[in-house]
Parts: structure tokens; sequence; C-alpha cells
């Protein structure tokens, strides 16, 4: 597993967890995760949790539970402000793993997880060859970029 290895040994702070399925896989292999989500009726959990996933809203969860992880773990994040708003909290020293619809306006595709923002403000590093979704979709590992950061944070 591609995301797996390359959050070995690593502390992960997942937002937009929704039922806390990826967490759960993830720690199954031994990752630490601490998995957040606003419990919001579209993201499963109703059917059960995975895994532990604790009630906080994207950038409250970066405030509260950031400074003791290493990676920030989005997965299919729904397209408000707050995911533009976590990004800038975490700041642009550290990896940010991003699941999901991309914009890429040189193949004209708006994304549909985050906003078109939240993608203008982030730089990709490297992509997970190995997650096969559709022509929108990709894995990336990105970080906040200089365009992005700014003294008083969208909130």
């Amino acid at each position: 597993m591609e995301l797996g290895n390359f959050l070995k040994g690593k502390q992960v702070l997942e937002i937009f967890a929704g039922n806390g399925y990826l967490s759960g896989c993830l720690a199954e292999r031994g990752i630490a995760v601490k998995a957040t989500t606003i419990f919001s009726g579209h993201d499963s959990h109703r059917g059960g949790l995975y895994h532990p996933v604790t009630e906080r809203k994207a950038s409250l969860a970066v405030i509260e539970f950031g400074e003791a992880a290493d990676v920030l773990l989005m997965c299919w994040p729904t397209t408000t402000w707050d995911a533009l708003l976590a990004v800038q909290l975490w700041g642009p020293s550290k990896d940010i793993v991003f699941i999901g619809e991309i914009t890429n306006y040189a193949k004209g595709h708006l994304g549909g997880c985050a906003t078109d923002e939240f993608f203008d403000a982030i730089t990709v590093l490297r992509k997970f060859d190995s997650y096969q979704g559709n022509m929108l979709e990709a894995a990336i590992v990105c970080r906040l970029s200089s365009r992005g950061t700014h003294p008083d944070p969208i909130l």
C-alpha cells in the first residue's frame, strides 16, 4: 500500500474522516491516526464507525490536534471554505495528503472536493501512482504554497 508506506512512522491527523474507514484501514497497518469529522448526514457515520472519530470542524481539529501530527490527511473533503482554512492553519512546512477530485485547469476539470481557492493555494509534491480513481480523482502529497499563505487566514 503506497499510502501506508508513505505514512509509516508518522503521526496522522485526518480531517473530513466521515465514518473513519480510511483511518481504520491505516490503523490496522500500524499507522497512528487521529480521525475527525463534523458528523454531517452525508458522511455515512450512521452506518457505524470503523475507527474512533472525534467530532470537530476541520479548522478546529488542526488547531487542537495539529501540533502533535506530522501529516494532515484529507480524503474526499466537502467543498467548504473550512478545507482551505484548515490548510492555512496547518502551514507550509508539513505534508498534506489529499485524496479526491482535483481541480485541473489545464484539462478543464473542476474538482468536486474542496474549493478552487484550495487548489490554488497548494503545491503538489508527488502523486500516488497506485491510486485508481476516475479521470478527476487523484491521491497526492502537497503543501501550502506561498500563494496560499496569508497573514489573516480565511475565517
